[in-house]
């Protein structure tokens, strides 16, 4: 038995007033008989003992009426064997987790869930005592790897509290826990307590902590109370994601863009518009119906106004949770590729040359620029200037200058690749660096009279995106007529846009780190072929450029709370230029760049990404020439965010079983009483309500015993004086 408030036992000493006015009415007094009381004797001694136990039972229960109203202001509490028992009045190590995540300015009729969970941590605060090692941390400051704050006074707390806001990063409870683990393992105090204060969205009990310890607990024997405060109403529509369906991208041709909206609600939503926006622009809309619990895809149609990176965004109507309602995203409209057009000798490069320097079906409009050199050039050249190498055969490639170029094409850079009649050593060794599974032996002569020709194209593919009218039914491709091939394999990273009538494949393309590789069965010139002189090259060798100079993959989806970094090709730069990075909450950072020389790139650190939006990377304005952005990346809230659904029973029990935490030290107390229940865990249950009950019951049993009339009184004429 603990007693929150032992000083108020001093009064149990006002238990005794009734004894003493019970004795007092027991003094003796001089007894006088007179004729009138002389029956009284007669009386049944029986009678007498009813009237004193009668007193006695008064007097005991006036005595436990004040022992029970001194009791109850005393706050008694009771430990059972609970986790974590400590001695009363033992110092606590408390963390106060506040939930900052996106879903907390979800807003009702009450406020937002934010603002009622703040008012439930300042409660919370005000149970830190002297010795208490008191931490009040956002959720989003507990990500993974993060230093963690030094403890706080209440007060301190309280200031700490009054500044917090919503955040758009998300963190799992489960990184939280875990990223709390060194705190609580070196904490020396009996009381260990993590006090996660939050709407209680169930997603955010449901992810598992990445390269996690799943053999141990996460937090010991520290005790987790999960206060939910869930808003009243969980209906939401949301801009999910979204994806650019043009892989070349480029100027007075259409984008075509297909978002996801998800309903996560009960009830259907109708009407709602989503548009779409586009450097600064409104550039399409489209009304969609989204059933409950369900999603739609519309797909949406714009042009790009312009070259350069292009910020955007799809967005839909205002609803009570706003932050999910924009999806960003980037198109990159190449204003200029670099091209480096390379070969055994500068003839054999001519033909592809005058391809890309002579109109055609020029996606970038004359906005390409080449060079050329010879393969055994390629290892002394600057590639960094370059976004893709055209090789007219690999004749005269040496091992340095296939390691060049292969770490060029990983680090985001672009291949097209023809072969020759020289097959040096060094090729296979290339072919294995960018996951090509090279052509085994000589390249194969078809017989006299005879040639391949097209089995398959696939027009789906990006490179013959618009180039073919498919409403008409699936168009027919013109052959070249091929008398002599040097077939690569697909394998793991590669797939066959084009194959031929003996099964090989004549165009492959495939990815190798940030970059890519077309590599074509043929050679650029009319020995093997007559495919230079077929209507398909041209367009084929533009669209070729554009596709492999772009990235081969879509950057990697970025979350606020993620690694911010920017690799890119200096093509030119100088010890004199600075670079920056554009934040949208319009906060500008400058970074400096790491050369990666074996890649010929260089990477800009750009810390975290705090919010959503479209980060820029520019190089400052240098001389006559202005600033232009470098690269793009849009940062969008983590999908989970959309989906409110509160944790149940269910929800938390998979959660401890997952993280290894003994159920008996997670408990889910209500916001209104989140006070009283971590004060009962750390002390017990009180039992003051039980003592205000007792003192209740008391009194009304002995308002029942003093009213009764005495046994006998009807029967007494007389008294004593």
């Amino acid at each position: 038995m603990t007693f929150l408030n032992p000083f108020v036992l001093f009064g149990l000493a006002a238990a005794a007033i009734p004894v003493l006015l019970h004795l007092l009415n027991l003094r003796k007094l001089r007894t006088v008989d007179f004729s009138s009381v002389r029956f009284l004797k007669e009386l049944q001694k029986t009678s007498i003992r009813r009237v004193r136990l009668r007193q006695m039972l008064l007097l005991v229960l006036r005595t436990l009426i004040i022992v029970a109203i001194v009791l109850a202001f005393s706050r008694p509490a009771l430990r059972g064997a609970l986790p974590g028992f400590s001695r009363a009045g033992a110092s606590s190590t408390t963390v106060i987790i506040l939930d900052d995540s996106p879903s907390m300015t979800v807003h009702d009729a009450r406020g937002t869930a934010f603002a009622r969970s703040a008012q439930t941590a300042a409660r919370l605060i005000d149970l830190a005592g002297e010795g208490d090692r008191l931490y009040l941390i956002p959720l989003s400051e507990l990500r993974a790897g993060i230093a963690l704050p030094p403890p706080r006074s209440a007060a301190s707390a309280r200031d700490a509290l009054a500044r917090m806001a919503p955040t758009d990063i998300s963190v799992p409870l489960s990184v939280a826990l875990h990223t709390l683990r060194p705190l609580m393992a070196s904490s020396a105090d009996p009381n260990r307590e993590v006090i996660f204060v939050s709407d209680g969205q169930a997603t955010q009990l449901g992810a598992a902590a990445p390269g996690g310890d799943s053999a141990a607990p996460a937090l010991g024997a520290s005790r987790i109370y999960l206060c939910f405060s869930p808003p009243e109403r969980l209906e939401n529509t949301a801009v999910a994601g979204g994806e650019i369906l043009t892989r070349i991208v480029t100027l007075r041709r259409p984008v075509r863009l297909r978002a996801r909206l998800q309903n996560t609600g009960d009830e259907a939503v109708r009407g709602t518009v989503a548009s779409v926006y586009c450097d600064g622009a409104r550039v399409a809309q489209e009304t969609a119906d989204i059933p409950p619990h369900a999603g739609t895809q519309p797909l949406f149609s714009f042009t790009a106004r312009r070259r350069g990176l292009l910020g955007g965004y799809v967005q839909i109507e205002d609803d009570a949770f706003n932050a999910d309602n924009t999806w960003y995203f980037v198109l990159n409209v190449p204003v200029n590729v670099a091209v480096l057009l390379t070969g055994p000798a500068a003839a054999d490069t001519r033909l592809a040359s005058l391809a890309l320097t002579l109109g055609g079906d020029s996606l970038l409009a004359g906005n390409i620029t080449a060079s050329q050199t010879t393969n055994a050039q390629i290892s002394s050249s600057d590639l960094s200037r370059f976004d893709v190498i055209v090789m007219c055969g690999p004749g005269g490639l040496t091992a340095e200058g296939a390691a060049r170029v292969g770490g060029f094409v990983r680090g985001g850079g672009g291949l097209i690749f023809f072969p020759g009649n020289d097959i040096p050593a060094s090729l296979p060794s290339l072919f294995r660096d960018l996951g090509i599974t090279p052509h085994e032996g000589s390249p194969v002569t078809e017989p006299a009279g005879s040639f391949l020709s097209f089995a398959h194209v696939d027009v789906d593919h990006p490179l013959f995106e618009g180039m073919f009218d498919t409403e008409k039914g699936r168009p027919q491709v013109a052959s070249p007529r091929i008398t002599r091939a040097f077939p690569p394999g697909t394998g793991p990273r590669g797939i066959a846009v084009i194959s031929m009538t003996d099964g090989g494949t004549f165009l492959g393309d495939y990815t190798a780190g940030t970059g890519r590789a077309l590599v074509f069965a043929v050679e650029a010139g009319t020995d093997w072929s007559d495919f230079p002189m077929n209507g398909l090259f041209v367009p084929l060798l533009h669209r070729g450029v554009v596709y492999a100079g772009s990235r081969a993959a879509p950057a990697a989806a970025i979350a606020p709370g993620d690694p911010l970094s920017f690799t890119v090709r200096l093509r030119t730069f100088t010890d004199r230029d600075t670079y920056t990075i554009f934040q949208p909450d319009g906060d500008t950072r400058k970074v400096v760049p790491e050369f990666q020389a074996a890649a010929g790139t260089a990477r800009f650190g750009g810390g975290t990404a705090m919010t959503s939006g479209v980060y820029r990377l520019s190089r400052d304005a240098r001389g006559s020439e202005p600033a232009h952005d470098m690269a793009a990346a849009a940062v969008n809230i983590a999908p989970a965010e959309s989906d409110l659904r509160t944790a149940t029973g269910e929800d938390i029990g998979e959660f401890c079983r997952r993280e290894r935490i003994a159920p008996a030290l997670v408990s889910q107390i209500p916001p209104s009483g989140a006070a009283d229940a971590v004060r009962e865990g750390r002390f017990g249950v009180e039992l003051w309500k039980a003592c205000v009950a007792l003192a209740a019951l008391l009194a009304l049993a002995e308002m029942i015993v003093g009213r009764a009339p005495a046994p006998g009184a009807g029967e007494a004429g007389g008294g004593t004086a």
